[in-house]
């Protein structure tokens, strides 16, 4: 009997895609790797429809305490709109070398956001020499093909089903809102 070939077998882990209404509206993209969130801001949002390219600048490394966080920061208010679990593919399992070489493709498993994705790094960067990347959604079955269809106007609304003005007025309600601030910054 001749044995099965060995799979990579992968841990998936935590991804997230937060709303963040700071000085102009755009969305933030967390990949958990090592230990912090990977992190990039897209200026105008994610795209379901296959081979559509949005800029993602890099940012810095954000906490694991901020995954789960919605709520209003000292930037602006932050709605979780998705969340899920992420994974490498086979070509991108060493991460920190897939982003070293300016490539990294994955698979989303979110509530809004699922199928391949690729993250491409440019040669351009912002006027604060922060490395701007290019976020394409790849050729699946979770690809979208209805023409007009915007994920961002069908599904406006945190995961949580609320919308940021109830975010902010929830966040900014006398009642535990220095427990709220004490859970996550003590993690």
């Amino acid at each position: 009997m001749e044995a099965e070939p060995r799979r990579h077998v992968f841990r998936e882990r935590a991804y997230a895609m937060k709303k963040h209404d700071a000085t102009r509206l755009h969305y933030d993209l967390r990949l958990e790797w090592n230990g912090v969130l990977l992190s990039w801001a897209l200026p105008v949002g994610p795209s379901c429809y296959a081979g559509v390219y949005r800029e993602a600048i890099e940012m810095e490394d954000h906490r694991l305490a901020y995954l789960l966080f919605e709520g209003v920061h000292e930037t602006g208010p932050i709605m979780r709109w998705d969340c899920g679990t992420w994974e490498p593919h086979p070509e991108s399992d060493d991460a920190a070398g897939s982003l070293s070489r300016g490539i990294l493709r994955f698979t989303l498993r979110g509530e809004k956001l699922k199928g391949s994705w690729t993250l491409t790094r440019t040669n351009a960067r912002t006027s604060t020499s922060k490395p701007i990347w290019m976020l394409c959604k790849d050729r699946d079955a979770f690809a979208e093909s209805r023409p007009g269809k915007c994920i961002l106007e069908e599904q406006p609304n945190s995961i949580t089903k609320k919308t940021m003005v109830q975010i902010v007025q929830a966040w900014t309600s006398p009642r535990d809102k220095h427990e709220r601030q004490t859970k996550l910054f003590d993690m």
